[in-house]
């Protein structure tokens, strides 16, 4: 429990479950990483303009994913990966009456449409340190960066007693119900490249994805 208190004030919200379903994860508010350590976490921060693009999350005339990141984002993406790691570091086991049974939140979740994805792992409640963590791959409609698709799924995995959070990188995944086709591709400049791979045998696992044709690339943004 002391563990998870710490969690609350870093900003990885432990709250009731009531309270974070369907609602977007409240953003962290941290003192800014040292310029040298946030070089390290975002390489690709000199090469990004300080201003996003005009329409974000929308794709481009041809076809083609626009960019969409901007130095504030890499700042605030680097920030939740450290949030991460620092309640990863002092969570404790959790008791039976903290956790949610672990088949409440869903594995996947896909809006209709082109739009950014990340990829999360976690070990289940009720789980020993070294037991498999189950693998999440959300996509998000409204999410204008990768770091707002996390903040949705954050605050439930936390609630849901889940321990050892880890943002492992993300992408864009294209829905298109008519065809019954899923494609996952591209890359998060916050958090690197998923395992479209892995991605791809988690959206198959999935009941609500059954007859879909799932394919993946690492190309485009």
């Amino acid at each position: 429990r002391r563990g998870r208190r710490a969690c609350l004030k870093l900003g990885v919200a432990c709250l009731s479950s009531s309270s974070i379903v369907g609602r977007a994860f409240a953003p962290i508010h941290r003192s800014p990483l040292p310029p040298e350590r946030l070089s390290r976490t975002s390489p690709a921060l000199d090469n990004v303009s300080s201003k996003a693009s005009p329409n974000p999350d929308k794709m481009g005339d041809e076809g083609e994913a626009q960019f969409t990141t901007n130095a504030h984002d890499l700042l605030e993406a680097a920030n939740l990966q450290a949030s991460l790691l620092e309640c990863n570091a002092q969570q404790a086991p959790n008791s039976a009456d903290e956790a949610i049974h672990q088949d409440v939140i869903q594995s996947v979740s896909i809006d209709h449409g082109a739009y950014k994805y990340v990829l999360i792992t976690a070990i289940p409640p009720s789980s020993s340190l070294n037991a498999r963590p189950r693998t999440f791959v959300y996509s998000k409609r409204n999410a204008s960066y990768h770091r707002n698709v996390a903040e949705y799924l954050l605050p439930q995995l936390e609630a849901g007693g889940y321990r050892h959070i880890r943002i492992k990188g993300g992408g864009r995944i294209m829905r298109d119900d008519e065809d019954k086709k899923i494609h996952i591709f591209g890359y998060s400049y916050g958090f690197g490249r998923a395992d479209h791979a892995l991605a791809k045998k988690v959206v198959e696992r999935s009941e609500d994805f059954s007859g879909y044709k799932v394919t993946w690339s690492d190309d485009g943004y």
